[in-house]
């Protein structure tokens, strides 16, 4: 199959800003380039529509990927994972793959009982959407040995590819932005220890706060679902005294939020400002923009396939951590003080 007739190498070139020469060795699988810029070469060919017959381009075989989600995250509507699923699939589809979709309940995602995941399906890769117990993905990549991506989460153990949005720095851009506003007094809603992601978005959240001389305020770090991250359930109690703003986990909780706060009387932002995290919620709050971290889940659905399919053609080692910046989108949510 040959590439498109209207997209050229030196169009890909200059759109980046590269040689000519970079791009052809990228797209021929050639060595002598670095892993960011392949990345960045892949995805522009991607985009401009430039379709490859090397093995770069994932188009000379079929691969069957499996693509694993907790059903924990699934279970409400609308559900950010299955919107990466489908993101995921879509572009594993264009690219003449196929996929299967297995989502894991608690009991397999705990070893409490044992099924192997995709039994009796051969694949060549597998994606992992959303963290998930740590003995369960050590158990079925061992017994798989196939190449394996997790999506949206990451840890220290090596042996596979993580490809996270920035947590910690993001809520960090968000928190800061109320303390600009003028918000001295300002609560976190989400448990700590339910994920890494809300972890690193809390530390993130602290952060802010010291460098900016606050403090932290025990009373206005709220848990919002149960602490060993299998409740699927988002709610919260909130206190009588309130701070001036909080920041949230997702956006899920704020809308939550400013509909309890809504409840006793209060409007969001004129008696209290809030603050979410991923720029995705469509289905409720569209009458109040969020101030939020606008997570770049379609590039993170891009990225973790073309890692994922590098690894089964090239036989590359796993890439380790890989993070992706996304942006603060001010919405309507906060005021200034």
């Amino acid at each position: 199959m040959g590439q498109r007739k209207d997209v050229k190498l030196e169009d890909i070139a200059k759109e980046l800003g590269i040689s000519i020469v970079s791009v052809s060795n990228v797209l021929n699988g050639r060595k002598g380039v670095s892993e960011g810029l392949r990345e960045r070469v892949l995805e522009k060919a991607q985009q401009l529509g430039y379709i490859m017959a090397s093995p770069a381009g994932f188009q000379e075989e079929s691969w069957r990927i499996g693509i694993i989600v907790a059903e924990r995250y699934i279970k409400e509507y609308p559900s950010f994972y299955m919107e990466i699923y489908r993101q995921i699939a879509s572009i594993l589809t264009r690219k003449g793959n196929k996929t299967v979709l297995e989502v894991v309940d608690e009991g397999r995602e705990k070893l409490l009982y044992s099924r192997p995941p995709f039994a009796d399906t051969k694949l060549h890769g597998v994606i992992v959407i959303g963290e998930m117990h740590l003995g369960y993905i050590k158990k079925f990549g061992k017994a798989l040995g196939i190449p394996v991506v997790c999506v949206d989460f990451y840890r220290a153990e090596g042996g596979v590819d993580y490809i996270a949005v920035d947590s910690f720095h993001g809520m960090q851009f968000v928190t800061q932005q109320l303390i600009d506003y003028g918000h001295k007094k300002i609560g976190f809603i989400g448990t700590v220890h339910a994920t890494g992601s809300i972890m690193d978005r809390y530390m993130g959240y602290c952060k802010a706060l010291r460098v900016n001389g606050l403090q932290e305020h025990e009373e206005w770090v709220i848990d919002d679902r149960e602490k060993d991250g299998y409740g699927y359930l988002i709610d919260f109690e909130l206190p009588e005294q309130l701070p001036t703003a909080f920041v949230c986990n997702c956006d899920k909780s704020a809308y939550i939020l400013i509909d309890k706060l809504r409840r006793r009387g209060l409007r969001v932002p004129e008696d209290i400002s809030v603050a979410g995290f991923d720029n995705f919620y469509p289905a409720v709050g569209k009458e109040q923009e969020l101030l939020t971290y606008e997570s770049d889940w379609k590039a993170m659905a891009q990225v973790s396939v073309n890692t994922l399919l590098r690894r089964i053609i090239g036989k590359e080692p796993p890439g380790g951590v890989r993070i992706l910046e996304g942006s603060v989108s001010v919405g309507d949510s906060a005021r200034k003080l």
